[in-house]
Parts: structure tokens; C-alpha cells; sequence
């Protein structure tokens, strides 16, 4: 199916809506790609904003006004602006927004958008089946984590792409289950096969939910860390990738979704249940992981096992 016709199936555009594809300036070729394959079958508008310096930085005041203007919004940003304060008060208000940071044309020729989401829809549903009642976690990896939280009392999320109901927000592409730990109770190290703010594995050290101690390549993660504060030292979420046409390329939003991976995030997690509330978020990936849920193995090295 062409993409254009995919996205108004996934968002369930209708002829009378006003759609917005909200881009920046170093994302705005393709996001005029996702513009041009919408033209003739909505009424959408581009609107091209200056580029933010970091994931959940609020966006510019006129594309702020747009957003409340609009129906259905396509973020095609590179910095990801799901974690702000505007696009909850969107989301509040009933609009429907697929968050789309950093989109690479890998992901629309060949990748996670070119996928059957009638089969992540039903491949997530089943992911969500096995962790939604569950309290206790534990992933386990060859690379060297071993870390374990609770969950116990919050809400799971599905990402499956159907993002047709009113208020609706997640990833295209998409593909994961996903859900915010309670915030103290992340312990253990986490060593991310893929991350996108360094250059090489990165091995994160975590007590009560936040990182004490990184090795590796840390540089830019520390500076903000030390720029925003112990907030942004958070274990924010935890996801497990549901999309079998997506690929680890070294994009978050292609990496986070591949089948047989999981992904944590630091950050902000005030938009999926979480209280930890700070400008930044940002995922990293771990391949072929084990997950105990309940002390009950539903992922083995990267393959599902129920």
C-alpha cells in the first residue's frame, strides 16, 4: 500500500479535516515527502519550523498555534516533541498526532512504515496480553544487562499505529508495548546496544531509577545531565518492539520498534503515566534481550516464547 493512503488509514483522516505536517529545517525533505504523498488526499497543510536543540523541547510559538489549529497532526521533526506540554494539551483536546522525529527514507521504502499493521496490531495485542496485569520485571542480555523494576500499578500502552480514535498519540512508524516504571524502583545495569547520543555501547549504572554512573561514551549525555538536572537521569520507560519490517539502523524511531528488541528511555514520562516531568527523552536500544515477567520468561535472547 502507497504511504500516503497508509497514514490516512492509520489516523482515519477524513475529507473535512485539517491536517498539519509539522516539520523543521533539517528534517523538511522529507517532511515535504510525507506532505506531498498527502496533498491529494486531505487537507493538509506544511508548516516549517526552526529546528529544536533537543527531544521534548517545546516547539515555536506559530507551530504551537497550528497545532491547536489542526485535527490530525504528523510531527516530522528531528527532535521528537511527544514529551511537551503542547502536545498534551493536544492530545487533551482530542487531536490525533503520529510522532514521527528524526523519520529516515529507510524507514519509508523499506522499513517500519512499509509494514502489514494489521499484523502489528496483532502482534502488539499479544504483547500487551502477556505484560498488562503484570508488577515485577527483569531483562537480562549477553551484552551485560541485568536489571529488574516494578510496574506494579501502571498502565501499559500500545503503539500499534492505529491512531484513528479521538486523542490519539504515538510513533509511525510504529510497534511497541511500552509502559513507565515506578520511578525509584529501576535497579541493575543497562547497557544499550544502540543509543543515539553516543558513538558506541553505552553501560548505564542505575539505583532508585536513576543513572549514578556511565561509562563508554558519555560526553553528550552528560552535559545533560548536568544542563537539566537529576530529572533527566531518570529511568523513564521501558518498550518492546512489536514491528517485524523494522530494522536496528541506528534511528530511535526504526530501532525501538524491530522485533526481538526492547528499549529503556531516560527522561520525561509524564505523558504515559509517569511523574517524572523534565524537557528530554530519548530511547536506547538492546538487542535480543531476555524479559521475565512475574518470574514468568516471555522473551528469550530476542525470540518470544509463549
Amino acid at each position: 500500500m502507497p504511504i500516503g493512503e497508509t497514514l490516512v488509514k492509520l489516523l482515519g483522516i477524513q475529507p473535512w479535516e485539517k491536517v498539519l505536517v509539522l516539520t523543521d529545517l533539517k528534517k523538511e525533505k522529507i517532511g515535504m515527502k510525507i506532505y506531498e504523498e498527502l496533498k491529494n488526499k486531505a487537507n493538509v497543510k506544511l508548516f516549517v519550523m526552526k529546528t529544536r536543540s533537543r527531544d521534548g523541547e517545546e516547539p515555536t510559538k506559530r507551530a504551537r498555534e497550528l497545532m491547536l489549529e489542526a485535527d490530525v497532526i504528523f510531527a516530522v521533526t528531528f527532535y521528537s516533541i511527544t514529551h511537551t506540554k503542547v502536545t498534551r494539551e493536544c492530545v487533551e483536546k482530542g487531536k490525533r498526532i503520529a510522532s514521527m522525529p528524526n523519520l529516515s527514507e529507510f524507514s519509508i521504502k523499506e522499513g517500519g512504515l512499509t509494514a502489514d499493521y494489521e499484523q502489528v496490531k496483532e502482534i502488539t495485542q499479544n504483547v500487551f496480553d502477556l505484560v498488562e496485569s503484570s508488577k515485577k520485571i527483569r531483562v537480562i542480555a549477553k551484552n551485560g544487562t541485568n536489571v529488574e523494576f516494578s510496574v506494579d500499578g501502571r498502565r501499559w500502552y500500545k503503539d500499534d499505529g492505529w491512531f484513528n480514535k479521538k486523542g490519539s498519540l504515538g510513533n509511525l512508524p510504529a510497534g511497541e508495548v511500552f509502559v513507565a516504571p515506578i520511578e525509584d524502583s529501576v535497579k541493575g545495569r543497562i547497557v544499550f546496544d544502540s543509543f543515539p547520543l553516543s558513538k558506541s555501547r553505552l553501560i548505564l549504572e542505575v539505583s532508585s531509577g536513576k543513572v549514578y554512573e556511565l561509562r563508554d561514551d558519555i560526553e553528550n549525555l552528560e552535559k545533560i545531565f548536568l544542563k537539566l538536572g537529576e530529572k533527566a537521569r531518570q529511568v523513564a520507560e521501558f518498550g518492546i518492539g512489536t514491528n517485524p519490517k523494522a530494522k536496528i539502523i541506528g534511528n530511535p524511531l526504526e530501532d525501538e520498534k524491530v522485533f526481538g528488541t526492547c528499549h529503556f528511555a531516560l527522561g520525561n514520562n509524564i505523558n504515559f503515566g509517569g511523574i517524572n516531568d523534565v524537557p528530554f527523552h530519548v530511547d536506547g536500544i538492546i538487542e535480543k534481550p531476555t524479559i521475565i515477567i512475574d518470574d514468568k520468561m516471555i522473551m528469550k535472547e530476542g525470540r518470544l516464547v509463549f
